[in-house]
Formats: C-alpha cells, structure tokens, sequence
C-alpha cells in the first residue's frame, strides 16, 4: 500500500476487480494495480476486503483536547478504528484512556455527517465523572452532552435536549419497559431512542454488563440497537468467567445470526460433569471471532501512557448515608453559627463524614453503626472484574477494611481475598505478603492504609482502589507506593471512589500534596 497525500489516494498491488466492485472511484492500474481516493467510506470497504489503510483521522483531522495535553497512539488508533468499523469492540484495558479515544472517532463521524447523535451507556459511576467530564474539558464549544438521569420524565426530558452525546446508565434505558405475555414492551424513553434516527451511534461502555443474554436490560438493548448503523461495545474483560460470556455480546454486534448459547457453549466447551464445563482448545480463537472486529490494548502496550494513571469515580450515597450526610451538614452549620469552627473539631467532621461515605459511623462509645452501601460496593466489584491482574483496596477504617472483607469473599470465594489490619500479626502479614506475590491467591488485598509499611513490595498488583480517602498525606503516599516499586513491570492504575464534593476535594489536596485544613467548609458552601 502506497499512500499519496498529492493525488490524495492510495495504491495497492492487487487484483483490482474485487475492489472496484464495491468502491465505484477505484481506479484499476495496468490490471496489477489498484487507486482508491481518500474516503471514509471507501476506507470501510477496504478493511472489509482485508486490505490495509492508512489512519484516516490523521489525514485531516484536529484532535480536539484540553490545553497543556497530547493524544497518545493508541488513542489516534482506537479512534480510527471505530470510524471505520460501524459494529465494533474495543477490549482495551481499564486506564487505557479509550473514553477520549472513542470521542475522537465519533466526532470525525459527526463533522463528516455520517453520525448525528449518539447514545453514551455506561456506569452510573462514570455518567459525570469520565464521559460528561471528558466531552466538556476537550471539546467545549464543539461538541454538548446531557446526562439522562432521574425519574422517567426526567429522562426524557434531558433527551429532548440538542445535544451530540446522551448519556445514560445501563439500566436507566430500560425505564417502564416490561415483559407482558412473554412480549417485550419498551418503555417510552427506550422506543424513542430507538425510533430516534439521528441518533445513530451507540456507544456501550462496560459491556459486560450485557453479558446475560437472556437479562431484560439486554433484551432491551437488543431492540434499541436493532436499526442503528453504529454500535461500538467497550469492554476490557469480555470474558470474566467463561467463554460463554462472549456469546451475548456477539449477539448484540449481530455476529452470530440466530446460533442459540447452547450451541456457542458446545462450540467453546466441553462438559466434564453434570455441572462442569471447561473450555475447548479452540475456544480463544471462537470468541475472538465472535467479537470482531475488535482493537484492544493493554496498559503495558500502551507506550506513551504515563506510567501511572490516576482517576476518581462518583459513587451514589444510599438512602441511609444521606440522611447521615445531612446531619453532619446541620452539625456543621450549628458549629459555624457559634463561632467555634477549629482545627479540632474540622477534623473530627471530617473523619466523621468519611466514616459515612465507607459505611461505618463510630458511636460515642466507638460502636459501630453500620450503612447501607451497595452502591459503592457494586462500584468497587466493578473496578475488581474490570482489572486485569491483582488489586490492593485500601480503606481508612477498620471498620470498613473488616465490612469489604466479608462482602468480598461472599463474591469471589475465601480464598481469593486476604485482609490486613494493624492486629495482623507480622507472621500472617508475611504469609498474605508472599502468597500475594507467588500465587494465583488471594486476588485481592483490603487493607488500612496506614499498615502499608515502608519498603513494602507487592508488584504482584497493578491497581489500587481507595475505598475512601485517608486524610494524612504520608499514608496516602505509601500506601500508593506499594505498587510503584522495583520489579514492577506494567502500567499502574489507581481508582478512587467518592460520593461528595468533600472526597473529591480531599483527593485533589492530597495528589497535589497541600493542606487538608479548611476543606469541610465546603461542605457548608455546598449547603447554601
């Protein structure tokens, strides 16, 4: 292949007729050649055919991002890519920056006039945090999205909006859908989004979360999807627990026909008992066929990714920590009336509303109140099935090292998770430690952060997740350190949780290593 930015076309030594059948501008060259003009359509036939092209979106387009920024490779890549395959997956890992990747290639689309609007299905953790954020902070002035979010009316309001993106979680397009009679009935925001015709793009981040192709959320999707020209599914463990998790998504791509999952199960694996199947030599090859075509990259292939990757995800409160959260807000504002706000009592409300945002309020008698938070575990389980490797979580509290203790080995067995407090004896610290290191488990580590010792080595993981912050600065940095050691040999993630504008601030202060006094007088601020 010869590209010709003079003559803006590229050439190929190869038969010409199965080319100029589909591309009617190819031009056929002494019957050994083949030019085909720079188009983007033209450049989707081509990769039909098998044939390479050159990064179309670097031809001729601006790569919109925020002042003071680049775009890596990778990214220019990812971008490209989804341009030129309408039904696509991109299977890169978590912390590969393929939410900006994504953008890119969906504003090539729109400024070209192929795409009008797309429909953004992600998290409820990444709504504002990652796809509003990123559309806001790299294309202001070019590109608007609305989250939908709220109760029906709220939803289909914010989709009356002249926005490019709508943003949504996963199961908030399936609002007022049902099953009737063994008929599926969608709701009104799902059938005006699939009657919608200029919104011709979705995008599906986290599409396992889709992996049960009977679950009504992916029944819905189904139909939502059925007349859109571009579905691009976003995934970096497709496959978490078995092949088969690979049949649903291909269904949703429209890879696999009317094939039934039975007959996908008999094609990827074998049954060795009543209740036990195990995957098939061949099996690999089978789901990366199923879902293709597909780019993926890791952390480590990612060459110009920093080595560390910092990002916060919003977290919702339950019904019981707002409560809480609000006294503590009614406390503060008696406390700021009298005159009496020190460093004392700032810190203790802080602590105070720390505990709430992890679950468990001290007493008086330093009892422990637990609270509902399920939102925020069902954030942390989704980091944990998004990593690729090990993961260290980290809490503030023994109370909260000892409630994701037991809440993670209800999900992933005993064995996979080991748990270190400060009466961890350094025998059974040594023994997690090695074990950790050395074996296939534990998986994951919850620990107080402030137990991370100096000179602690476990490269073992590549992801921290902070359960919620410390607020002293040298636990936060060693404990992060843990991970960022010699013999460390990947790309490092770091994924911190918040549910208020107090933790993200307390995480700003603490990755810019500045003072944390004064930082719950915000919480009065966001009271007024």
């Amino acid at each position: 292949m010869i590209y010709s930015r003079e003559h803006n076309c590229v050439l190929y030594k190869t038969d010409p007729a199965p080319v100029c059948a589909v591309i009617p501008d190819a031009k056929p060259i002494n019957g050994h050649y083949v030019a085909v003009p720079v188009a983007l359509r033209s450049f989707q036939l081509l990769r039909l055919l098998g044939l390479p092209v050159p990064n179309l979106l670097e031809l001729d387009y601006d790569w919109p991002m925020l002042a003071g920024r680049k775009p890596y490779e990778h990214q220019k890549y990812m971008a490209a890519f989804h341009a030129l395959h309408p039904r696509s997956f991109n299977l890169s890992q978590m912390g590969t920056g393929k939410t900006l990747g994504v953008l890119w290639g969906a504003d090539y689309l729109m400024r070209a006039g192929v795409v009008h609007k797309a429909l953004i299905l992600s998290p409820l953790s990444t709504l504002k945090r990652v796809w509003d954020d990123e559309v806001f902070r790299n294309f202001t002035g070019r590109r608007s999205a609305a989250i939908l979010y709220g109760d029906r009316m709220q939803r289909l309001d914010g989709l009356r909006k002249d926005v490019d993106f709508y943003v949504i979680n996963h199961d908030g397009l399936g609002v007022g859908s049902k099953k009737a009679s063994n008929k599926l009935v969608l709701g009104q925001l799902a059938e005006t989004i699939k009657n919608r015709a200029d919104i011709d793009l979705i995008i599906v981040d986290e599409a396992s979360a889709y992996k049960d192709s009977t679950a009504l959320r992916t029944r819905i999707l189904r139909q939502v999807i059925a007349d859109k020209s571009y579905v691009w599914q976003l995934s970096g463990t497709p496959t978490p627990n078995a092949p088969t998790d690979a049949y649903s998504l291909a269904r949703i791509a429209g890879n696999l026909g009317n094939e039934s999952l039975r007959s996908f199960q008999s094609r990827t694996m074998f049954q060795v008992s009543q209740f036990k199947w195990v995957p098939k030599t061949q099996a690999h090859e089978i789901v990366k066929q199923a879902l293709s075509p597909a780019v993926r990259f890791s952390r480590e292939e990612c060459i110009d990714l920093p080595e560390c990757v910092v990002e916060t995800r919003d977290v919702e409160l339950s019904d019981t920590q707002q409560k809480a959260y609000k006294d503590l807000k009614k406390d503060l504002q008696v406390i700021l009336k009298t005159g009496q706000v020190n460093a004392i009592n700032e810190a203790s409300l802080r602590i105070k509303l720390l505990q709430v945002e992890c679950g468990a309020l001290y007493g008086e008698a330093k009892e422990v109140h637990r609270l509902d938070v399920m939102p925020r575990l069902s954030v942390l389980r989704e980091v944990i099935d998004e990593a690729a490797g090990k993961i260290l979580v980290f809490a503030p509290f023994t109370s909260a090292v000892n409630l994701l203790y037991n809440e993670l080995k209800g999900w992933y067995g005993d064995a996979s998770v080991a748990r270190v407090m400060g009466d961890t004896s350094a025998k059974a610290r040594e023994h997690i430690f090695g074990r950790f290191e050395a074996e296939a488990d534990p998986r994951v580590i919850v620990a107080d952060a402030g137990t991370m010792s100096h000179g602690l080595t476990l490269v073992a993981a590549n992801t921290i997740v902070w359960w919620g912050p410390v607020d002293r600065l040298e636990t936060f940095e060693q404990a992060n350190a843990r991970i960022n050691r010699p013999g460390q040999k990947r790309k490092m993630l770091i994924v911190q949780l918040a549910s208020s504008p107090i933790t993200h601030e307390i995480y700003k202060r603490l990755g810019e290593k500045s003072s944390l006094q004064g930082v719950i007088l915000k919480l009065a601020e966001e009271g007024r």
